[in-house]
């Protein structure tokens, strides 16, 4: 806009990087009314008018944070603002706390993964509200279709965890003058330690845990670097009237947490030790958890459908935000079991339905539209990407009661390196019954170089048998003669390990193959509606898809397999 300033930050994509610097968007944000730039320390620039200044920095970044917090008014200081960081639980503890808020009467603003929302309304990154800006070809159909996208426009998508400091003032200040009392900011590492949070000054500062990213151990170059980093949000926290932490006493980087407090007040909570806030008794099932939890002010009962443990310590933090907000135990208890689902976080599709809240209009027709999902077993879906965090579903799985689990999943083309997709196929043999590897959202690479990537993982006794074979049996049947299709059913139904490319096929054949006392774990996408693919020339094409919306497909078709009672639905293909 005239008399703006242009800050020089470039843009990270899953394929490549935009340099602000260009003279492309330098010409652009001139031609838009800019009076000065903001760019980077050595930066070579384009040839600029004299009366355009040229502000070098150090990092360009945690300056406009900071010019953004001065412009904006500090919009976090002037409303309960709460910053998760953490390397798992983020999103469903910013979920949880943010359903605690509300139940308090707060107008909560969100910044994350999932969603940037006021209340019911959906938030663009920079802070306006969002309206689709095309029409949306997946409205109203049941389900995408098999070996075929259906093109992504007019959907709501977040492309970053946390935005620039820029945007993220930008964002809450809005919230704010659009009467928001309480906010709630997921904050990933990398934003914490590239400046986007410095400029925060929350009221409450969540740190959940530490764990093994890879993405951010790359990052980082190690652990206690990838620690510190995202300590760093708790370290910001300097007025002791005004701010507090909640830490996670069970993990183990408990002790630098407590460090990083210094003398600014915090609460902790845990299972396993005599925390602030700890859970007294919890009884786990595969459809929902029961926690008896004991807070310095009191106890409550909660009954929540986010099933496993690792959602138990999600729920405890969300819990002792609002013993720190003073928010009534009754009003906190409501506010978690509200939060019926946290979409794509160990979702389990066939238990909650998505209809209007009791007494809201079109509760009743959504009801006559939506089908009877049946219940024979739980379909669940989970953003698992990482090694440890699909380990932490499928032990949180088995220890709710699963009898086998089979495992749908696959890894990200660009963004996933070889060694972590290895690691991903070894976790999900060790701890399934039955796999399927198929496509996540391949980009650029090739499929069939991701699906070899993850079966390296598995052991070498799966492979030796057929080391003679002229072809590979743990790839897709479409990529060998079919004459060799037998031998690779063969093969792939002994070990009970199967490759599926089409994501559409894999979710159905894992789901019609279950049975009473299984559990169905599609990972690695979550709450993301679509897939990218190669376009066929240097670019991407992405389509709609959504394995929360294909497992409730699929469910609701079991009733036509059920009536195949010869059909011999034990293993794959059907029928052999």
């Amino acid at each position: 806009m005239p008399g703006d300033i242009y800050c020089c930050i470039n843009q990270i994509s899953a394929i490549d990087v935009v340099d602000a610097h260009d003279a492309y968007y330098l010409q652009q944000a001139l031609l838009n009314g800019a009076v000065a730039v903001i760019a980077e320390v050595d930066m070579e620039m384009p040839e600029l008018p004299d009366h355009i200044p040229v502000i070098y920095a150090d990092d360009v970044e945690e300056l406009a944070s900071r010019l953004a917090a001065v412009f904006y008014d500090k919009p976090g200081a002037g409303m309960n603002l709460v910053a998760v960081s953490g390397t798992s639980g983020k999103t469903t503890v910013s979920w949880l706390i943010r359903g605690v808020l509300e139940q308090a009467g707060q107008l909560t603003g969100m910044v994350g993964s999932i969603e940037h929302a006021l209340a019911e309304h959906l938030v663009t990154p920079e802070g306006d509200l969002w309206e689709p800006d095309d029409i949306d070809p997946a409205e109203g159909r049941e389900c995408s279709s098999p070996f075929a996208l259906v093109p992504y426009k007019g959907r709501y998508s977040v492309e970053e965890t946390t935005p620039n400091g820029l945007r993220l003032q930008r964002s809450l200040a809005s919230m704010r003058d659009r009467g928001a009392t309480a906010a709630v900011v997921e904050c990933d590492a990398s934003s914490i330690a590239g400046g986007s949070t410095d400029w925060l000054e929350p009221s409450i500062a969540v740190f959940t845990n530490c764990g093994d990213d890879p993405g951010d151990l790359e990052v980082f170059g190690d652990k206690q670097e990838y620690m510190d980093g995202m300590l760093e949000l708790i370290r910001s926290l300097k007025d002791a009237d005004r701010q507090r932490a909640v830490i996670n006493a069970d993990d183990e980087s408990y002790k630098a947490a407590e460090a990083a407090c210094g003398s600014i007040p915090f609460l902790t909570y845990g299972i396993n030790t005599d925390a602030d806030v700890r859970a007294e008794s919890v009884e786990l099932t595969l459809w929902q958890t029961t926690i008896i939890v004991k807070t310095p002010v009191g106890r409550l009962e909660i009954i929540s459908n986010l099933v496993g443990r690792h959602n138990v310590y999600n729920i405890l933090a969300a819990v002792a935000v609002g013993v720190l907000l003073n928010v009534p135990l009754a009003d906190i208890g409501a506010g978690v079991e509200s939060v019926q689902v946290v979409p794509g976080r160990c979702e389990v599709v066939n238990n909650v339905l998505d209809l209007p809240l009791d007494g809201e209009e079109g509760e009743e027709e959504a009801q006559q539209q939506q089908p009877k999902l049946p219940h024979d077993f739980p379909v669940v879906v989970d953003a698992a990407d990482t090694p440890q965090r699909l380990a932490t579903v499928l032990e949180t799985l088995r220890e709710a009661g699963a009898e086998r689990v089979f495992t749908v999943f696959g890894c990200d083309g660009q963004t996933t390196a070889g060694e972590v997709r290895a690691r991903l196929g070894e976790v999900a043999h060790q701890r399934s019954d039955f796999v399927i590897v198929t496509n996540s959202s391949p980009r650029l690479e090739d499929p069939a170089d991701i699906v070899q990537d993850v079966v390296a993982g598995w052991p070498n006794e799966m492979f030796e048998p057929y080391a003679a074979y002229v072809y590979n049996v743990f790839q897709d049947q479409t990529r060998c003669p079919l004459w060799f299709e037998p031998f690779l059913h063969s093969a792939q139904r002994r070990w009970k390990r199967h490759i599926m490319e089409d994501r559409f096929q894999a979710i159905r054949a894992a789901i019609g193959t279950a049975a009473p006392g299984d559990v169905v774990l599609i990972a690695g996408r979550g709450h993301k509606d679509y897939i990218e693919h190669w376009d066929g020339d240097d670019g991407l094409v992405k389509g709609w898809f959504d394995d929360r919306v294909e497992a409730r497909n699929a469910l609701s078709k079991l009733e036509y397999l059920y009536a195949l009672v010869n059909l011999d639905r034990s293993s794959l293909p059907w029928g052999h």
